[in-house]
């Protein structure tokens, strides 16, 4: 189907379907923006040529468990583990939107990773929420508590608003204070302090799988709390509610 020969109403009612399936197939959060929104990215950040809308999907860390990264026996030799619960719910996902929209005669397809949008910032200008003080994106409804994935599309979809104005953060400095890594000591975020932090401090709940630092996260009292994890013991791993 030739973008032309679209109407206004036929991709309003597009847009809608992929609100209620993405709701449907496990999302929590849906949003979309514009190819315009991206110009302020460099090229390879920017969604490849040929696209008209980005979706952001976003699903709510609810309980730990979603976040716990799997990994193999050469994964510490490797640097880095291979999946998540999370991600694999939002790639297919994903790919269930990306196989619609290509049923309805569009081009669609998940955005990689590496390299890719950043994700926080489609979220942001896709309308779902605010960069907030942790560096996260923060939702109404969830907090930082989220994660996303994107799919680019050549449908032209309309664009849902960007939040201009909020009071979420405030003078907050919760996710400050929390951090073990003092990535935010000097009032900016400090990549490198947070990453090289949860490398080295990785909550190992099994042989295979492990946990990474949420701590900015966790301590956010904007949105829905989430079941935490506590050092894993021989009894078991605990668990506390925020």
């Amino acid at each position: 189907m030739s973008q032309g020969s679209s109407s206004v109403k036929e991709l309003n009612q597009l847009k809608r379907l992929i609100e209620e399936k993405s709701i449907k197939w496990g999302a929590d959060l849906v949003g979309f923006a514009n190819f315009e929104r991206f110009n302020r990215y460099p090229e390879e950040n920017r969604p490849p040529e040929g696209t008209k809308t980005i979706i952001v999907l976003a699903i709510w860390m609810e309980d730990p468990i979603l976040d716990l990264w799997l990994h193999t026996p050469s994964w510490k030799d490797q640097g880095k583990p291979d999946r998540a619960f999370e991600d694999e719910i939002l790639r297919g996902v994903s790919l269930r939107l990306s196989l619609l929209l290509e049923r309805k005669g569009y081009w669609a397809e998940p955005a990689p990773y590496e390299p890719g949008l950043y994700l926080k910032e489609a979220g942001a200008l896709a309308g779902l929420g605010v960069i907030g003080r942790n560096n996260l994106l923060i939702t109404k409804e969830y907090g930082p508590r989220i994660r996303l994935r994107a799919i680019n599309t050549s449908a032209s979809l309309k664009p849902d608003p960007i939040i201009e104005s909020h009071s979420y953060c405030g003078e907050c400095n919760a996710c400050v204070d929390a951090c073990p890594a003092h990535a935010f000591d000097t009032g900016k975020y400090d990549k490198e302090a947070c990453l090289s932090y949860c490398e080295n401090n990785l909550m190992e709940v099994s042989k295979y799988s492990a946990l990474w630092c949420m701590e900015c996260s966790d301590v956010c009292l904007i949105g829905g709390s989430r079941a935490r994890l506590s050092n894993p013991s021989k009894d078991g791993v605990g668990r506390s509610r925020i």
